[in-house]
């Protein structure tokens, strides 16, 4: 009897799974078909198909033809963007199967699909890393949240690949907390192809895994990525400056937000200067940071990768808002002192209480600087205001963080 109600629960859960899959497919491609007007998965995907069908390079002239008349409706005037493909061909390679799919809304939903995934996935995993266990009522919560906050709902709106780079990200260190160093390495791989939000990250575990004598961290890396290399130069030789010149065209028509330049825009007179100091000042804080996690337990280590993404935002390295969604982790290691620290077992507590302050804090923010038609200072606040919470966040923590309380007299604030 308990045998049989095993199977009919668990086919129950996969028709279940199968159900709600399916929901989403179709939510999606409606969606998409709604909303045609984004480019991060158009561009890379036709280019894919172009090389499928046509046997032209993805970073041809043709593919960005093919893109701007798609997206256009006709050939890109000047001062618009060329669309041309701005990824190394190693990443494009992963386009390939949904380009298979000839309906750009149906794959574009299936790569949609992929990534609301991939958000839940992200938030169960940094439960995981960080030993949160938020109350039953919490955690639907939370789930939702990782989808909908504004830092999620952004990039999966413009189907950006950046949601597989913060799953990576946590990925890698939940393998290198349970010493999976090969799995760590090749998981490392994804961020380092997202140089500008994840780069000092990426050095940061090169450094932390050299000096701790991790060489199967490095070793992983260098095996996945000669593999990608090779396949790469075999299905397409000459791939690599046709890449650089996309890539520039990319930066040249999307150039990102600094600090120096969103406090310029407040504050003509003194904000360039801000932005200056805010940089020295991170840079400052990183070195003694990273000198500091030396020789110490894995928990030194998540705060230290977490003070290093937030900050990275803060550098003066241009980045969008739309990448944030790599902050995630870090705000869920600050919710979980938080739980650890203020909140009883089984109760929302002050973790929850600051989820929704995240949550519908910067949805109305949002949303009231939409209406009132202030784009640039909406982006300004998107890309400074919540990296600067997080820094703020992690400091305020720190002893808590890399310190975990062993006594009752510990644990008092």
């Amino acid at each position: 009897m308990s045998r049989n109600f095993t199977i009919i629960t668990t086919i129950f859960l996969i028709i279940l799974a199968l159900a709600i899959l399916g929901g989403l497919v179709w939510a999606n491609t409606l969606y998409a078909r709604l909303n045609p007007g984004e480019k991060d998965f158009l561009v890379p995907w036709l280019a894919a198909r172009t090389f499928l069908q046509y046997g032209d390079s993805p970073y041809s002239e043709p593919a960005a033809q093919r893109a701007q008349v798609i997206y256009y409706g006709r050939l890109a005037a000047e001062g618009e963007d060329p669309l041309r493909l701005s990824i190394p061909f190693p990443v494009e390679l992963f386009y390939f199967p949904f380009a298979l799919v000839t309906d750009y809304a149906l794959a574009s939903s299936l790569w949609m699909t992929c990534l609301e995934i991939a958000l839940v996935a992200l938030a169960f995993l940094s439960l995981r890393l960080t030993g949160w266990k938020p109350a039953r009522t919490l955690l639907p919560a939370l789930l939702i949240f990782s989808v909908l906050w504004v830092y999620g709902f952004l990039p999966l709106a413009g189907n950006r690949a950046v949601i597989f780079v913060a799953l990576a990200i946590v990925g890698l260190l939940l393998a290198m907390r349970e010493e999976r160093d090969e799995l760590a390495g090749a998981l490392l791989l994804v961020p380092f192809f997202k140089p500008d939000i994840a780069g000092l990250l990426v050095l940061f575990i090169f450094w932390w895994a050299i000096y701790h004598r991790r060489g199967r961290i490095l070793a992983g890396f260098l095996m996945t990525l000669a593999i990608l290399l090779a396949v790469s130069f075999f299905i397409l030789s000459d791939w690599f400056m046709p890449f650089i010149g996309g890539l520039i065209s990319h930066i040249n028509y999307h150039p990102g937000l600094t600090p120096g330049g969103i406090l310029a825009s407040w504050w003509p007179a003194v904000g360039p200067r801000l932005g200056w100091a805010l940089t020295g000042l991170l840079l400052v804080v990183l070195f003694v940071e990273w000198r500091d996690v030396r020789r110490k337990d894995f928990r030194h280590l998540l705060w230290t990768a977490s003070l290093t993404l937030a900050g990275t935002a803060l550098l003066g390295i241009p980045v969008i808002p739309q990448d944030y969604v790599l902050l995630f982790f870090p705000l869920v290691l600050i919710l979980s002192i938080l739980a650890e620290r203020w909140s009883r077992p089984g109760r929302w507590g002050v973790a929850g209480f600051v989820l929704l302050a995240i949550f519908f804090g910067f949805w109305i923010i949002t949303a009231s600087l939409f209406l009132a038609g202030g784009f640039p200072a909406l982006t300004g606040v998107l890309a400074l205001v919540f990296p600067i919470l997080l820094v703020l966040g992690l400091y305020w923590m720190r002893r808590w963080a890399i310190r975990p309380p062993r006594t009752w007299s510990d644990s008092l604030p």
